[in-house]
């Protein structure tokens, strides 16, 4: 084995890796630096690219996707099926999110020690399971219960319109609510099982172990544990100092906030989408039909801006730009009734926000990084609650829109703030280094070879990505 060393982290590398695929390797998130991916490293990424992030992709896809189904559900006579009143409703809503908050920090400090593919598929599989047995529920308080389940399954991890047509036509013994429920739950179940088998453990667990891996060559496992010890130490603790840390910086309230706002606009959209359309003056079909259409273009933005943020290295303009465009969208809900312009405006509201991309990327040490976005999603989670409580206004919802236009201004404000805050810590960085240059003397986390997860953000390599 030999060593490198690659700005300031001494990287252990396989030495059947040329250091020149070592220092590709372990380039560092928060720095400016580009260097030209070698062969084994495309293909390793490759792979990555065409079976991991798909799987994870589809996995969070089917778990939004059926949490959300109750929106659905409604508009297919839920409510009236179960002699429920619309307090009732709101109260199923509100139990997920504080099922998820409950165990939102056990899954983040726990997701390094047990290994993805049981913690995701496991949790998929009890997801389905729990929408399967609210398809089969006969009353409120099961339904109630239920719910908080979901939420805890949710906290570790409408194609469907056509069927939900086609079953809405059909006497079956089932109402078309209960089958809506019954068909996500048994697919959760069915790409739980899926994630279990194909999703691979940590690079570090595969190298240690020695195994060969029906994805990655020994060369790649290789490889992909270098780059991930670049950023992170393999296998760390959880330290009480980090979880201080995210209670001292400013920037985990100012991103708490971000996330606030994200959290409750998308699961405003999820629980309450249909009703919006169905308010448009849409039929019952109509409405499932026409809620694809927000989605459609939320999944256009996603890519687009993923791909761009990426390519040009930034994260900030994007964030702003969609809390910009979610404003526009509840603006015109308010202002404007007619139904092309209602329909944009849902369309709007959908915009894909960056958060937690920013904030995970923008935040070192293992335990920091976990507690910081359990920090800013239990936020978002309880202004969720607040999200199910203030949309109780129908057919034009102007308490509710109102409430998440200005958390939405508030969150834009936030995020202009904490760029000039992280701005101005990367300026006096740059700064540092460049007097230490002057006087010829290497600083301290240089000479001393101090990582990322010793020293945190304060590392004078580290740049916070704007």
């Amino acid at each position: 084995m030999s060593k490198v060393q690659v700005q300031y982290d001494t990287v252990t590398v396989p030495d059947h890796i040329e250091k020149t695929d070592a220092a590709n390797a372990v380039a560092i998130a928060g720095s400016e630096l580009r260097a030209a991916k070698t062969a084994v490293e495309r293909r390793l990424l490759l792979k990555a690219d065409f079976v991991i992030l798909p799987m994870c992709a589809l996995a969070w896809w089917v778990t939004y996707l059926d949490r959300n189904s109750i929106g659905n559900a409604r508009i297919m006579g839920l409510e009236k099926d179960l002699h429920m009143t619309s307090d009732q409703f709101y109260n199923c809503l509100s139990m997920f999110f504080v099922g998820h908050t409950v165990f939102l920090l056990p899954a983040n400090l726990t997701s390094r020690w047990i290994r993805p593919n049981r913690s995701v598929g496991f949790a998929m599989i009890a997801f389905g399971a729990v929408l399967c047995g609210i398809g089969a529920a006969k009353n409120y308080a099961t339904v109630l219960v239920l719910r908080i389940l979901l939420g805890c399954g949710q906290a570790y991890v409408q194609f469907l319109t056509g069927i939900e047509k086609r079953l809405s036509y059909e006497s079956t013994g089932r109402e078309p609510w209960s089958w809506l429920f019954i068909i996500e739950g048994v697919l959760a179940i069915a790409i739980g099982f899926i994630v279990f088998a194909v999703l691979p453990r940590f690079p570090y667990d595969l190298q240690k172990r020695a195994r060969k891996h029906w994805l990655f060559t020994s060369e790649e496992i290789d490889l992909a544990a270098a780059r991930f010890t670049s950023y992170n130490f393999a296998r760390e603790r959880i330290k009480a100092k980090q979880l201080l840390e995210v209670l001292r910086d400013p920037k985990s309230y100012l991103f708490a906030i971000a996330q606030g706002a994200c959290v409750l606009g998308v699961s405003v959209v999820g629980s309450f989408l249909p009703s919006f359309i169905a308010g448009f003056g849409f039929s019952r079909v109509e409405t499932q039909l026409f809620t694809v259409i927000p989605y459609a273009c939320a999944f256009i933005s996603v890519l687009i801006c993923g791909y761009l943020s990426d390519r040009l290295n930034r994260k900030i303009p994007f964030l702003v730009a969609a809390f910009v465009l979610g404003c526009i969208g509840y603006i015109l809900l308010l202002a404007v009734h007619t139904r092309p312009v209602s329909i944009f405006a849902a369309c709007l509201i959908t915009a894909i926000l960056l958060t937690p991309v920013c904030v995970n990327i923008n935040t070192v040490g293992f335990t920091k990084r976990g507690a910081t976005w359990a920090f800013t999603e239990a936020f978002g989670l309880t202004w969720s609650i607040m999200g199910t409580r203030i949309y109780d206004t129908p057919p034009r919802y102007v308490k509710g829109h109102s409430v998440v236009l200005a958390l939405n201004a508030l969150a834009c404000l936030c995020v202009i703030t904490v760029c000039f805050h992280m701005r101005r810590i990367n300026s006096k960085k740059e700064l540092l280094e460049r007097e230490y240059a002057e006087r010829s003397e290497t600083h301290p986390h240089i000479a001393q070879n101090k990582s990322l997860e010793e020293i945190g953000e304060g590392h004078i390599s580290f740049r916070y990505v704007l």
